[in-house]
């Protein structure tokens, strides 16, 4: 049974990494224990999943990407789907470290000058007959969003 042996093969080398990064501990996704590593967030429910990768799985999958084993492989040893490992692996292929930053910055139309210049000049002409119903109309938005342009404008 090949895909059994991988397996194997694949779990001992996160093992391996594990311990060449010197924590020392015993991952439970890793080895099927029960045991809870030292550096695990405060307020996390033992056993519980994050909905994140943590920066040690992200580096795992990434080290066991890069010594050639399969995204399936990797995911089941994770206990992660193999759609999260993919992007880990498309990642790595882009040429990203697995510690680099992963959030993304939204860009808002709070921000826009030229949507703020159109809600300024709508502004000045209705002379203070323009609604929060309105503005969520000129800005293709909801009521709710509009009332947070007007907040962020300080009107």
């Amino acid at each position: 049974m090949r895909g059994g042996r991988q397996s194997s093969d694949v779990m001992e080398q996160a093992q391996q990494i594990m311990n060449d990064a010197g924590t020392g501990e015993t991952n439970p996704a890793v080895t099927g224990g029960e045991m809870i590593p030292q550096d695990a967030q405060a307020g996390e429910i033992p056993g519980q999943r994050t909905r994140f990768l943590s920066m040690q799985e992200r580096k795992q999958a990434t080290e066991l990407l890069m010594a050639g084993h399969s995204v399936s492989s990797i995911a089941k040893v994770l206990e992660r789907s193999i759609p999260t490992i993919s992007r880990v692996k498309k990642e790595v292929l882009k040429g990203k470290s697995w510690n680099e930053k992963r959030s993304k910055k939204r860009k808002s139309k709070f921000d826009n000058p030229e949507t703020i210049a159109m809600m300024t000049q709508h502004w000045d002409e209705a002379d203070g007959e323009l609604t929060y119903e309105k503005i969520a109309e000129l800005l293709g938005c909801s009521t709710s969003t509009a009332w947070a342009f007007v907040r962020k404008q300080e009107w």
